[in-house]
This record gives structure tokens, sequence and C-alpha cells, in this order.
């Protein structure tokens, strides 16, 4: 055994693997490492072929959203087709309307409702040079109701060419498009180009029309005689009656086509004579596109996005990648687990039943050793003692006031004082000897004689040395902590008698001061276990009534004449007989008990007075209040339920507190004397004189009565300084209007003394012992019952006369 206590069993084996055991890891780790590189090649491989799929996906999307959107466009290409095959029906039937018809049949058809994209809707007419004046004659009425009165055509750009493109009827919903009338269409070589190819081709012509930064579309349609379309350029050239045409925004065709498809990017083109290509947005960098030909030119291109063919690029295949790797290296290191298992198992059980053992055997806070350890390090001690015959022996050491400390600065201040002070004892012991804490603030010491055994105080004083510097904490404050010691040496039947032993010792040297160590003392054992069997057997005292109340009678000073008693509580023990108060009352005030017992003396005492007053004796009442009592509010509820059930006048019950009772918790205390005083009953400080004594508390607290400790009229006799004393007291009390008793009179001399002082009431074995209730009655009530009881009907009669007016007959009472 160590210095603390710690045995060879105890130690950890650290070390390494056996040889055997290391080949069979080596082997699991290689098999482990195969299956980890399978799993990572494989995830690489499902990996990439789920990136490979997603690329895939991402291209059927896009391709088909590129129909979609192709679809929707033809579709809306083919709606604009329509508008101009109508309106080539009915312009076959009225080639040459006025700008009125051809507004209310296009109002009728409700052209810009069905296309609101249509921004100018009209005809044109091929006119060669000398049929000018024939288009002019036929067209006349449509400038005049346009506001040209003389209904003059003027072709505009002027000069000579082979035909003209003039416009026969026209509707413009957006104004800026409008031709001055008169213009010639076939002056733009665009329009020109466009006119000439759809009248040869007999197909629709395609032009972009710029107004401003903006390229609109313009449509050209062919319409021949009789609606039929030639087989032949040279038919389709002769059969030619005129060209419809319309201008649109390509925008809104976007619009209708991508309503369904938010965020793609589309683009339309022609490609022929000119480029002819409109854009809705603007393709994102690097994105891929799908083309499809729209036929008569026309060509439809998607922009998508489509995630890189890479791993890392898409997150699915990661996430299997990364999952894979982790399943792999969860496996591979289950494998090497599960192959090494065993060895290691069993390594790992031992070692934690030893830490388990470790726990069970020392403190969790300090690593000390705990209370089992100590005992069998104290059995293995004594039995070592008795083999060689040396001495051993136990110190017992708490706290000063540790309570204090957690209360003031918490629980975790606390917990780091126990350390800080586990560790100061450890260094001051030497290898021989062993510490362990038992709980809370309680620590043992355990030694084997030798140098203790020669000087008995040296470890002891150790110790104590060893406490006296402050102990600091990094954030926290500075603690001067003091220890008491208990110590108990040589042989016992038991480790537990040594330790019971140093335990009585160490409470011995608390009750001397603390901060200081004490043998162990047999009487005070016997003490101890004493007060041990006393307080068991005052479990059961109230309800075997064990309990009994004696009265002391009190006196007046001037006659001698009995007027109140003190109750006194008494303990008839079945087999110890009467035992005093200052044995048990200490004990019941520890325990708490004192309330309860202290209730039953309030019930009794007022009780039994109330029936003496009852018969006739008006006798005053004083009960001792325990200052554990006066520090609870149920101290108001026991005095008035024992005042109402005994029916007792409350004036009659005087309240006995001594002086560090008053002064402990001042404030609650002053407060519930107030209480008890709006009761009606009086309240006497006991054993005056021997606390604190002073004007300032008197004033404080609702007093009636002063009772001057027995202490001072005890001196009376031979100090002088006690009888100045107790003139003070006096004097201090008339000034208050206190009344004054005096207890523990014992000689006549002393009734003298305190007579010439003028206290008010003797009390003292000198006038009377305590005595029981029958005793009272018998031997100093019943003997005064009738000259009372004449004296109190000669007192009625005498207020009966007095109230008549009749002073002649008013009869003097004498002294009480």
């Amino acid at each position: 055994m160590d210095a603390r206590g710690v045995t060879s069993s105890e130690a950890v084996d650290g070390g390494p693997l056996s040889g055997h055991l290391l080949r069979r890891s080596l082997w699991w780790f290689v098999a482990a490492a195969v299956l980890m590189a399978g799993g990572a090649i494989g995830s690489v491989i499902v990996a990439q072929a789920v990136a490979g799929a997603e690329v895939a996906r991402q291209h059927r999307a896009l391709g088909a959203t590129a129909a979609d959107v192709a679809t929707e466009l033809q579709a809306a290409v083919e709606a604009e087709d329509s508008l101009v095959a109508t309106t080539s029906g009915y312009l076959l039937a009225n080639p040459y309307p006025t700008s009125a018809e051809f507004l209310d049949w296009n109002t009728a058809a409700k052209t810009l409702e069905f296309h609101p994209d249509v921004l100018a809707l009209g005809a044109a007419v091929i006119v060669s040079a000398e049929d000018v004046s024939a288009f002019a004659a036929r067209t006349a009425a449509g400038r005049i109701s346009a506001g040209n009165p003389s209904g003059a055509l003027v072709i505009t750009p002027p000069g000579d060419r082979a035909f003209y493109c003039l416009v026969s009827a026209s509707l413009y919903p957006d104004s800026a498009l409008a031709f001055p009338e008169g213009f010639d269409l076939c002056s733009v070589d665009a329009i020109r180009a466009g006119v000439v190819d759809a009248r040869d081709s007999g197909l629709r012509a395609y032009s972009p029309y710029v107004v401003g930064d903006t390229v609109l579309l313009s449509v050209q349609s062919p319409v021949y005689r009789d609606g039929v379309t030639p087989s032949t350029v040279e038919g389709r050239r002769a059969a030619l009656v005129m060209m419809v045409g319309s201008v649109i925004d390509a925008r809104a065709l976007f619009v209708s086509a991508l309503r369904d498809h938010r965020g793609v990017t589309v683009s339309l083109s022609r490609s022929q004579d000119s480029e002819i290509e409109f854009f809705s947005g603007v393709p994102a960098s690097g994105a891929e596109s799908v083309s499809l030909d729209q036929g008569n030119g026309w060509t439809v291109t998607t922009f998508g996005a489509v995630t890189e063919a890479g791993i890392s690029a898409n997150t699915a295949a990661m996430a299997l990648l990364l999952g894979g790797l982790l399943v792999s290296g969860l496996l591979a290191a289950l494998v090497f687990v599960l192959g090494t298992g065993r060895e290691r198992a069993v390594a790992v059980a031992e070692e934690g039943i030893r830490d388990l053992r470790h726990q069970a055997f020392h403190d969790l806070l300090t690593g000390l050793p705990n209370r089992f350890l100590v005992l069998d390090r104290l059995e293995q001690l004594l039995s070592c003692s008795r083999r060689h015959n040396t001495g051993c022996a136990v110190l017992f050491l708490d706290l000063d006031d540790f309570k204090d400390v957690n209360e003031t600065f918490g629980h975790a201040v606390g917990d780091q004082l126990l350390v800080a002070v586990a560790a100061r004892l450890e260094s001051a012991l030497s290898e021989s000897d062993t510490i362990g804490r038992l709980g809370g603030d309680e620590f043992v010491v355990l030694t084997d004689g030798g140098t203790f055994q020669a000087d008995p105080e040296l470890l002891a004083e150790c110790l104590l040395e060893a406490m006296r510097e402050p102990f600091t904490f990094d954030h926290g404050p500075s603690l001067l902590i003091t220890v008491s010691i208990g110590v108990a040496i040589g042989a016992r039947t038991s480790p537990g008698d040594l330790l019971r032993d140093a335990d009585i010792a160490l409470y011995q040297a608390k009750a001397a001061g603390k901060n200081r160590w004490e043998f162990f003392d047999p009487e005070i054992r016997a003490q101890a276990i004493h007060r041990r069997d006393l307080e068991f057997d005052l479990r059961s005292a109230i309800e075997g009534e064990q309990f009994k109340l004696f009265y002391q009678p009190i006196f007046a000073v001037a006659n001698l004449t009995m007027i109140g008693v003190e109750a006194l509580l008494r303990w008839e023990h079945p087999i110890l007989g009467l035992v005093q108060p200052n044995e048990f009352i200490p004990i019941l005030e520890q325990n708490g008990e004192i309330n309860e017992v202290g209730r039953w003396v309030l019930q009794e005492a007022c009780t039994q007075v109330a029936s003496w007053v009852a018969r006739g004796d008006t006798l005053e009442i004083s009960v001792n209040v325990s200052g554990c009592q006066l520090d609870q509010d149920n101290i108001v509820n026991d005095v008035r339920t024992a005042l109402e059930s005994s029916d007792l006048d409350p004036a009659l019950l005087i309240l006995e507190v001594t002086e560090t009772a008053l002064m402990h918790n001042a404030e609650d205390t002053a407060r519930r004397l107030r209480a008890l005083k709006a009761l009606g009953v009086q309240i006497a400080v006991d054993d005056f004189g021997t606390g604190y004594s002073s004007l300032a508390y008197l004033r404080r607290f609702p007093v009636d009565c002063l009772k001057i400790d027995q202490a001072f009229i005890n001196a009376i006799d031979d100090s002088s300084e006690s009888e100045a004393l107790i003139a003070t007291f006096v004097q201090l009390g008339r000034a208050l209007g206190l009344r004054i008793v005096a207890e523990g009179v014992e000689t006549t001399y002393q009734i003298d003394r305190l007579r010439d002082h003028q206290v008010d009431n003797l009390q003292g074995f000198l006038l009377a012992r305590p005595l029981d209730a029958t005793t009272i009655e018998t031997n100093l009530l019943d003997p005064s019952r009738p000259t009372r009881r004449l004296r109190h009907h000669l007192r009625a009669v005498q207020r009966r006369l007095t109230q008549e007016s009749c002073p002649s007959r008013v009869i003097t009472v004498g002294p009480k």
C-alpha cells in the first residue's frame, strides 16, 4: 500500500499487444483496406453513371422544351398567316375599300381583339407606270374619304419606275407605322425584294421592319385571281391581284410560346435574302442549344443550361460517391473491429472493471479514497498494529463553517475549495499516511504510529498549519478556512469504532471553539452515547405522556403573597427518572421537536391556570418560549389557540424570552412579539443581564417585565458590584415602566436587599421550589381560598354601593 492507499491490484496494465495479436490485427487491416478500395472504386463508377444519366436527362428535357417552344411559335406564326388569309378573302371581294369600310370590316371581324400583336394590316397593288391613272381613279373614293378633296394621287418618292407598289387598303393600330398616301412600297429595296419573291414563288414573304431601335416582322402574302395560285411563274405574275401584308411585334410571339417555359432563352431566325433573327432573353454563357427547322426558311433555337458530365458538378452523384466511401469505410472499420474484437473486448472489459473499481473506492470530486476504501485500509492498519504491537491513529477532520461558503459563494466554489483542501492536506502528509474523504467536508487521515505515537500533537499541528494560508482561485474569492480535528489512537475491535471515537473527539474540538484538535476522551463518548439515547427516547416522550409541568411560585416583595407561577418542563423518563431541561431541551431544539413540545407546554399551562382562576385564584402564568419557537410565525397561532381553548384571560399569560433569542433575527422577532402583544399577553426578558442588556434593545421590543438572572442575585452576599448592577437594572426598568422580578433567591439577606432596591417580585428555592399542580393547589391555594373569596365578596359589595352613591355604607377592604 502506498501513501494514498492504492494497492498494486488497482494499477492499469498499459503494455503493448502480444505478437500474435499484432499479426492478426495486421491481417485484418489488409482485409479492411481491400474492402475499402473496392468500395471506393464501385462508388466512383456508380457516381459517374449517375452523373452521365443526369446529363442525358437534361439533354432530353432541353429537346422536349425546344419542341414545345417550336410548336408554340409555329402556332403563333400560323395564327398570323390565318389573319392574312382572312384579309385576302375580304379584299378579293372588295379590292379597293375606303379606309372607313376597311376599318368597319376589321371591327366586325375583331381583328385587333384576336391578334393584339398586329401593328399594321393592309393590301398593296403592283401597278405598272401606264396603269397608274386607272389605279388612281379606282381608289379616288378612298382618298376623298380620307380627307383629300381632290382625290388626286401623288406618288412618293417621285420618279419613273417600271412598276409601283401602292397601298389599296390599310389599318394602322400603331400610327408610327403608317405610310403616307401614295407611298411606293417597292421604293424600299427589302420590301420590293419580298414582294417580287412572294409574287413569283406564290409563298408568303417575311421581312424585317425597323422602327427606331425595334426590329418588327413584316408578313407579305400574294393574292391571285379567283384565289387560285397558278403553277407557273408566268401564270403567277399574270394572275397576281394584290399583296396582303401585316406588321407584327415578334416579342408577342415569344410571350405566347414561352408562357409554360419560364427562364428559357429562344431565338427565331430566317436566312434567305437577309438574316432575320429575333431573341427572347440572352443566352447564358456556355448554354447548350437545340435548333428545329420550322419550314419556309424559319428556324427556332432553344437555349438551356446542362450540367457538366463530371461527378463534382452533380450533387446527387457527389452525395452517392461520399456515401459509398463512408459506407465502405464503415464496413472496413467494422471488419477490422470484428476481426480484432475478441482480444480488444477483453482488454476494454478489464480496463472498464478497473475504472469501476476505482470509482467504487474513490471520491469522484477529489480522487481520494472514499469511506469504503478508508475502512478497508483501516482494517489493514489495525491488523498490522495487532501483529506487530505498534500504534495506529485516526484523525477526523472537518472544515469549520463550510456551509457558509456554499451559501455565500455557491456550490461550485465549494467544490473547488474541497479539491484545493484535499491537495493541501496531501502535501502535508508523509508517504506512510493515507488520507480519504468520507463525504461533504469531512476528511480522514490514517497513520500507523511512528512519529505520531511518539508525539501525538505533531501530525495534528502540521495539518492545522497547512490550512493557515488562504485559498486563492483564478476566478473567485480568496478564502481563509480552518479545520477542527478529532484524534483517536490505539487498537479497537473494528475500524468503525476507531472512526466513531475520532468523530466524537472532533465534536469535542468543535465545541471547544474550532480551529483546534482534541484527543478522544472516553467520558465524552459516554456523554455522546447518553445524548444519543436521550435523543432516541425523546421520540416517544410526548405520545407516552412522559412530559410533566412543574410550577414555581412567584411572590410579591411587599407582603410575600403568591401572585403567579412559572411553568417548568420536566421529563419523567421511565428508566432514568426525572431528567432536567438542560439535558433534553438542546436536543429538542436541534431536531426541531421543540415546536411541538412548546405547543404542548402552552396548552397545558394555560389550561391549568384557567382551572385555578375558575376557583377564584387570580394567578399569572409564565411560560418559557424557545428561540426556535420565536423564529417561526406559528408561535402566534400557538399562543392564540392555547388562550382560546383554555378560555384564559390573555393578561394572565407571560411569555418569557431570553436576551439571546431576542437578538436573533431581531427584525422578525420584534414583529412576532408585537403580534403576540396584540393578543393581550405580557412579554418578559428572562436571564436579564447575561446577554445584550441595553436601553436600545429594550425600547425596540414590546417588553413588560425584566427577570434578573440568579447569578447576580447569588452574588449580593459578597459582591458590591453585583448589588450595584441590580440597582442599575431596577432603575432601567423603572425608567421604561417595566416590572422587575428577581430569580434564584436563596437567603433572607437577599430578600432584604432586593426589597431595599424596590424589586417587584421574587422567585427562588428559599420561597418555594418547583411543585406539581396538585401540591400547589393543596398546600398554597386551598388554605387561602376562603379569605380570598370573602375579600372578593366585600370588594364586590363596595363597588355596588359606590355605584348607588351611598358613601356612608362603603366598606374599606384591607390589603391583599
